[in-house]
């Protein structure tokens, strides 16, 4: 879709929030001058580094500039389903956001320009970022409130270039000049022109939001043998755990947002109570503006980890379908989303990127799991394909470039090591976890595939001799009967043996070719696997896939 289309259709859904995507020139300035700060000065290679864009549009600032973590703030939710799925959404609406926790490297914001000012300002003074890139009106200079925001931070600034949008590189195009300013926040030092970076910010931003919020002037005592953290997470623990009525009558999204904005209010109430008291008074009780905030600043951190963890535990059902390193990475995601703040918004900005990347993750890891298989024992060629490999292609661990086939329900594996007898060799024998790995991952894909797995015990606690069978089952969903799913041999030489049920491998194999773009329906891999019609059917496009149900389910009130 051109960006003229889709302006029109943002503006059909009154979702044009004055999107104006930044022009390549723009992008080249920036892309430029972060190269010249964040580089290794002994590399040309441009550096990997995590960036926020707010107000990020579709994405492809974010894209163009890093290839490190990327987090985003867009109100547009048609914006935000054309994000790339590398890209996680960490917030909607900048103005109920709180960026004091979000950390990363970069800021970069192409505002817009009818509110320019109040938005920039907001970034300067709570951005937790070494960098700050803005695409503003030249105007921004006489901004008065931005100049403060500036000067509270004692950050230095610097005009990269001056463009328009008035030109025909602009993919929307406007009478308006823009000004490419880098706003730097950290402590750095020039030695014969060469710049020293450090990872301490000039002002801490919290320290910042809380000195304009309360105002003692007492200095005594540190209060350090305190753990508000620990304090804080109890009390929310305990509140989550005694009022699950209130979750199921409201649903899990919005009690949890409400009993966190509850707890939130409390507490910045206390404080201000606090506060409000005598400063002789405080300094007499021992109590300090710089004990205060360390208080503050960690209750609140653990105010927001205590609820994030709690939806955490609803996203099971999805994470546990995921292969073992793929799960491992969306969580390392979900973690780093931590310190954002619990809202309805929020969540469900998340809920829907974790949707949108979790389908690709299901199709990509049935892939990758098919093609850890593929030995030249296991493959069968497709009808048509009547290519054949000169044993020579398969050695050393290679794999030739098959063109379309389909496995073998009996597959043998050459592992570097199946069984592991301890570092003497006189212990009972244990899975090595990378076929554990393995196994639990075909597990998870059985499970995608229609059969139920989820209650079966890992591989890795399961008693293991050498040349004994294991059997793995599978519950069937409509009969409620169990079956096999395959079984397993494992040899002291390092082999792995596995037989597949039937069944099984039929569903793997039909979308593994799907998938591949070998079989374009279910006839095609009738034709090409002899199987017969009606098993292909079964098997087209029966890989998970998540939809808006499942974003729902977390909203709706709970059975």
């Amino acid at each position: 879709m051109s960006t003229l289309a889709l302006v029109s259709a943002l503006k059909d859904h009154s979702e044009d929030f004055e999107f104006y995507p930044t022009t390549d020139e723009m992008l080249s300035a920036v892309r430029k001058d972060i190269q010249a700060i964040l580089s290794d000065p002994f590399s040309d290679k441009y550096p990997i580094f995590s960036a926020l864009d707010v107000g990020a549009g579709d994405g492809r600032a974010l894209m163009r500039l890093t290839d490190g973590d990327r987090y985003a703030i867009e109100k547009s939710l048609m914006l935000v389903e054309r994000q790339d799925r590398s890209i996680v959404t960490v917030g909607t609406d900048l103005f109920a956001q709180v960026l004091l926790d979000l950390r990363c490297d970069v800021i970069f914001s192409n505002p817009p320009y009818s509110h320019f000012g109040a938005w920039s300002e907001k970034i300067v003074r709570e951005a937790n970022a070494k960098l700050i890139y803005l695409i503003i009106p030249v105007r921004w200079q006489n901004d008065k409130s931005l100049q403060s925001a500036i000067e509270s931070r004692k950050a230095e600034t610097e005009v990269l270039a001056q463009f328009s949008f008035d030109t025909p590189d602009a993919d929307r195009r406007a009478r308006t000049v823009v000004d490419v300013v880098r706003i730097r926040l950290d402590k750095h030092s020039h030695n014969r022109g060469r710049s020293y970076r450090s990872n301490e910010l000039r002002v801490d931003p919290f320290d910042l939001w809380f000195e304009q919020h309360f105002a003692p002037q007492s200095t005594v005592a540190d209060c350090s043998n305190l753990d508000p953290k620990a304090t804080i997470e109890a009390r929310a623990k305990k509140l989550i755990s005694t009022d699950r009525e209130l979750i199921t009558s409201r649903g899990l999204v919005q009690a949890l947002s409400d009993f966190y904005q509850n707890d939130l209010s409390d507490l910045v109430g206390d404080y201000e109570r606090i506060c409000g008291l005598d400063p002789v008074l405080l300094g007499e009780l021992g109590v300090s503006t710089e004990a205060l905030a360390k208080g503050l600043k960690l209750k609140i951190e653990g105010l927001k980890h205590v609820y994030w963890r709690e939806l955490f535990e609803n996203f099971r059902p999805v994470t546990s379908r995921l292969a073992t390193k793929t799960r491992q990475r969306v969580m390392d995601k979900l973690q780093a989303s931590m310190s954002i703040d619990f809202t309805p918004d929020n969540v469900h900005a998340l809920c829907a990127w974790l949707i949108k990347n979790c389908n690709q993750y299901f199709d990509d890891q049935l892939i990758e799991l098919v093609e850890r298989m593929t030995k030249k024992a296991n493959v069968i060629n497709y009808k048509s394909n009547v290519k054949t490999f000169a044993e020579e292609g398969w050695r050393y661990g290679r794999t030739p470039e098959i063109e379309r086939y389909k496995l073998d329900h009996r597959i043998i594996l050459e592992c570097w090591k199946a069984l592991d007898y301890g570092y003497f060799g006189d212990q009972s024998p244990t899975l090595d976890s990378t076929v554990a790995d393995l196994l639990n991952d075909l597990m998870t894909v059985a499970n995608n595939l229609g059969f139920e797995t989820r209650h079966e015990a890992p591989a890795g606690r399961r008693e293991w001799e050498a040349g004994q069978k294991v059997l793995f089952h599978f519950t069937d969903r409509k009969t409620g009967q169990r079956a096999v799913a395959f079984e397993a041999k494992a040899h002291k030489k390092g082999t792995l043996h596995l037989k597949v049920n039937q069944r099984l491998m039929c569903r793997l194999n039909v979308e593994f070719g799907r998938l591949k773009g070998w079989v374009r329906n279910a006839q095609e891999a009738a034709d090409e696997m002899d199987i017969s019609v009606t098993q292909a059917q079964a098997a087209f496009h029966s890989n998970l896939r998540l939809g808006n149900d499942a974003l729902l389910a977390l909203a709706a009130p709970l059975p």
